[in-house]
């Protein structure tokens, strides 16, 4: 595998050659349109001197009529320098991008330095981001920062601000935000602004809000006023996870109490605060919702009351058909548009953790659509896909990884080479690779790792031939000596917030190695094979961890050494 296939998922067009442009002296130049990607590069490669000869000019310019679809952007490396021209200042901006990554890889010649390139590339689906949108600890203001840069890397173009447990997003939505949490809104609708990347302010007013009262939706008004005078430009409100039923007297007498008259209060007051709040400020882009009939594919009273009461520009959000799934298809996303009566983007809960927060999540997206014949048609059903995370916001950045390759070139999109792009690019994940690898199965519910699971069945196959079973054997020492030997000291975020899950997974992997030596009868060392009681407390001290690493898998084959041993 080459540089450029590392480094740049599958651009639409691309070649490269053999020769390299050096940019270790560069001067970057470009219009006021792109002053954005031009900051970028400057960035990366500082102010050089233009009158030196030695200096490669770097060139980027926005051409609306460069015949290029929105965000997209054209990259040419040659002798004569680079030359990035962007469909828009997001293309350009990306194209900026592609030069970094490209700039990244070694190379043993130049410091800095791209192939001879000819690339044209741009996104298929138009709305790629991330939703903080689960409970537990949000994120911190530090967290976001960082996750606005890496969604600039990765050409991600939506952050959605909804923490669950922020309770001036949720519990306490009438009230406005103290002033220092206001000034921090402030600094990531900035940051969002520099980094390309939509910042989108949610409410989430359902657990107590008055639908019918004009009071309720003036104070819904005050609090989106509150942020925008901080910066924000486009919004959402959340109706998730609230009783179906209407729970207030007047609203009830507004809006019935016929299956899913809740539609009809949401819908109003998604009405009012376009009609209200959004028009009278010229806002550039349509509100966003999240019914609380959210998941599945099927025409509901619920629906059917919100398709033809909701206003026709507003977008909805869909988790597909339940809350976490592992499959998400093109029939699944068109019933369900069907049933909204409205565009749809896709709430993806993945690699979120909230209901199990002794797991992290640390493998590639599968199972999501994908449009074998390049970018989906004018007036398709899927808008685009906004992932969930988990609390551990680097931890999460593995997986988010791959959204991100996914959503700009689903017909390319391959999850396994796309997961080892994001275990290279993310500090401190190959050297906890093992640990990435053991907990990389989803959804959820699936076999914690296929692979070991096989390896444990194989090594207790009485009925296999001998030179099988030592082979299998063998192999599972291996897998297991992996995670017994992880570092614990390994620097960086990504380790920092996956300490506990290293500490488990090494005595895991010790409770396992034990149970094989009992098994085996003919250990590798010169010392005798530890007792059952040995392999017992081994096994103990694997299980004490709440973090759970492989619990599904190596316990069970203990267990099974075990009672063999006592027969």
């Amino acid at each position: 595998m080459d540089a450029w296939e590392w480094i740049v998922p599958c651009p639409k067009k691309a070649s490269t050659g053999a020769s390299h442009v050096d940019l270790s002296a560069c001067a970057v130049q470009g219009d006021a349109t792109a002053h954005r990607a031009v900051a970028a590069l400057r960035d990366r490669f500082g102010p050089q001197d233009a009158t030196s000869a030695a200096v490669v000019e770097v060139r980027i310019r926005v051409d609306a009529g460069a015949g290029l679809p929105a965000e997209g952007y054209t990259l040419s490396a040659g002798p004569t320098g680079v030359l990035i021209i962007g469909a828009d200042a997001a293309g350009a901006f990306y194209g900026a991008q592609t030069l970094l990554a490209l700039a990244g890889a070694p190379c043993s010649e130049h410091s800095a330095c791209v192939p001879e390139s000819e690339v044209s590339d741009w996104p298929d689906l138009p709305l790629r981001g991330t939703i903080e949108g689960f409970y537990g600890p949000p994120w911190t203001h530090a967290d976001r920062m960082d996750h606005l840069r890496f969604s600039a890397r990765h050409k991600l173009n939506a952050y959605v601000y909804a923490p669950k447990d922020d309770p001036f997003h949720r519990e306490r939505w009438r009230e406005p935000y103290p002033e220092e949490d206001l000034a921090r809104l402030g600094e990531l609708v900035a940051e969002a602004g520099r980094q390309h990347v939509r910042f989108v302010f949610a409410l989430s007013p359902g657990l107590s809000m008055v639908y019918a009262d004009p009071a309720e939706r003036a104070a819904l008004r005050a609090k989106a006023e509150q942020v925008w005078d901080a910066g924000v430009r486009e919004y959402a409100l959340l109706f998730d996870d609230i009783p179906p039923e209407l729970s207030h007297a007047r609203d009830r007498e507004t809006f019935g109490t016929a299956d899913g008259a809740s539609a009809s209060a949401h819908a109003a007051v998604c009405r009012d605060f376009a009609e209200e709040f959004l028009l009278p400020r010229g806002a550039s882009r349509p509100l966003t919702m999240v019914p609380t009939d959210y998941a599945g594919t099927g025409r509901t009273a619920y629906r059917d009351r919100l398709a033809a009461e909701l206003p026709a520009d507003v977008l909805v959000w869909w988790t597909g058909s339940d809350v976490v799934v592992d499959e998400i298809t093109t029939e699944e996303v068109t019933a369900a548009a069907g049933s909204y009566g409205h565009r749809l983007a896709l709430w993806d809960n993945f690699p979120v953790n909230d209901f199990d927060f002794d797991r992290v999540f640390l493998g590639p997206l599968t199972g999501r659509t994908t449009a074998p014949n390049g970018p989906l048609p004018e007036g398709a059903a899927l808008e685009g896909i906004t992932a969930n995370p988990m609390v551990q916001a680097a931890a999460s950045r593995i997986a988010l990884t791959t959204v991100a390759d996914y959503a700009w070139n689903l017909a390319a999109y391959d999850p396994a080479r796309s997961h080892a792009r994001a275990v290279r690019l993310v500090p401190g994940a190959t050297e906890l690779l093992p640990l990435v690898q053991a907990c990389s199965a989803w959804p959820p519910g699936a076999d914690q790792s296929p692979a070991l699971t096989a390896l444990c069945a194989a090594a207790l196959d009485d009925g296999s031939r001998s030179g099988q079973r030592a082979g299998s054997q063998a192999e599972l020492r291996a897998e297991l000596t992996r995670l017994a030997e992880l570092p614990a000291d390994v620097p960086g975020r990504l380790a920092t917030e996956l300490a506990r899950w290293v500490a488990a997974a090494r005595d895991m992997g010790a409770a396992g190695l034990a149970a094989l030596d009992l098994l085996a009868a003919a250990p590798e060392t010169p010392d005798a094979p530890p007792s059952p009681a040995a392999v017992e407390k081994a096994l103990a001290r694997a299980e004490e961890h709440q973090a759970n690493v492989l619990r599904r898998v190596i316990p069970p084959f203990v267990r099974q050494v075990l009672d063999r041993a006592a027969t």
